[in-house]
């Protein structure tokens, strides 16, 4: 479990980090007025549950009601010369608590803390309704996870804690300048990333309705304004990342590698794209080949990588990836050709970066990768 209090400090960590990025580009004269508008948002949900296609699957999902409670103190940036703000149409961003119950004490009743990130889909000017994309990503606890003995039936996740991740279309009503109502259709995802098994994961659909209110009278420039043209330049990646997988219930957990190196080329203030190789190493392959030996073949996979970063502020970006195996092997879990690969990193300084994505096959985690990398450039652009 000592992986799970790992990502919850890192979780924080970064979510600290993305408040304060971008603050060094606020001229001197707005240094001493505040430069976030701050809010709480408090939301319920209810939803339906999701079958992984199996007779015991359908038991749990048809036996479960499932009910969420949602609290979010976000902030919007006030620096109208703020790039990213301006780009992203002054995005609501911050952290959350989330509590939930399934009625059903073979799921628990599982809590989670995450980071969270709103992008109006246009500029609000002086309407009353406007629109919004949502997502959220954190750690949730008190699962009731899959025993063979005590808990048979929670055939759909193996661990206490698990990643949690919940995607969104949002709709905001604007009752006054403090007070907004606002509901959410989206998708929610609990998984450990084969951390233990089972790990199908829980996916749920909810629908969501809250209130959000603003603490002060600070003004979020609701209109565009213009950015600087983007000096498009090249970036090289070097990523090493370490994670740790579990392949059968009640086993040992193995160590997983990756070594990756991309080019990507900078094309706007949002986006990078490129392509890359990605060298795989997956420990105690003898375990798992059926003779008691394996061969470097067995160990290692290797695959071309094309990728692409979305950048959220001058630190953060999110990175997408599919990669296509040149070798894979499947006693590894690497089940079929192709793989996704998505997550969220902070560069600590304009060359160095951390951050974590998972690695999964047609949707099915492989493992997480806990990621350091170093990238060469020579970006001339002002943020």
């Amino acid at each position: 479990m000592k992986i799970f209090y790992s990502a919850l400090l890192v979780f924080f960590y970064v979510s600290t980090m993305f408040f304060a990025s971008g603050q060094d580009s606020i001229p001197k004269k707005l240094l001493d007025e505040k430069k976030y508008a701050k809010y709480i948002n408090f939301r319920i949900e209810n939803g339906a549950m999701l079958s992984n296609d199996t007779e015991i699957g359908d038991k749990v999902v048809n036996s479960s009601f499932y009910s969420g409670l949602d609290v979010r103190l976000g902030f919007r940036k006030t620096n109208y010369t703020d790039v990213y703000s301006t780009i992203y149409r002054r995005p609501y961003m911050g952290v959350g608590w989330y509590a939930s119950t399934f009625h059903n004490s073979d799921i628990g009743k599982p809590h989670a803390l995450f980071y969270y990130l709103t992008i109006p889909l246009k500029f609000e000017r002086q309407k009353k309704l406007s629109f919004a994309y949502s997502g959220a990503f954190g750690i949730s606890y008190q699962f009731n996870p899959f025993d063979s003995i005590q808990n048979p039936t929670n055939i759909f996740i193996g661990s206490y804690r698990n990643c949690y991740v919940h995607l969104g279309f949002e709709a905001d009503y604007k009752l006054s300048q403090r007070w907004q109502l606002n509901a959410t259709l989206g998708f929610k995802h609990f998984s450990n990333g084969s951390f233990k098994q089972p790990n199908y994961g829980i996916n749920l659909v909810p629908f969501t309705v809250g209130v959000r209110y603003k603490f002060t009278d600070d003004p979020v420039e609701l209109e565009p304004e213009p950015i600087p043209e983007f000096k498009k330049y090249n970036l090289w990646n070097v990523m090493l990342a370490f994670g740790s997988k579990n392949y059968v219930n009640n086993d040992p957990n193995y160590l997983k590698m990756m070594l990756g190196i991309n080019y990507l080329r900078a094309v706007n203030y949002k986006y990078r794209i490129g392509v890359g190789v990605d060298l795989f190493y997956s420990a105690a392959a003898d375990l798992r080949t059926g003779t008691g030996e394996a061969s470097f073949g067995d160990a290692f996979s290797i695959a071309v990588v094309p990728n692409w970063e979305w950048v959220v502020s001058k630190r953060v970006y999110i990175p997408l990836g599919i990669g296509v195996y040149l070798h894979r092997n499947s006693i590894n879990d690497e089940t079929t050709v192709l793989y996704e690969r998505a997550g969220i990193r902070y560069k600590i300084t304009d060359h160095l970066a951390a951050g974590i994505t998972i690695k999964a096959h047609l949707g099915s985690a492989d493992f997480f990768e806990w990621t350091v990398g170093y990238t060469f450039h020579n970006d001339q652009n002002k943020y």
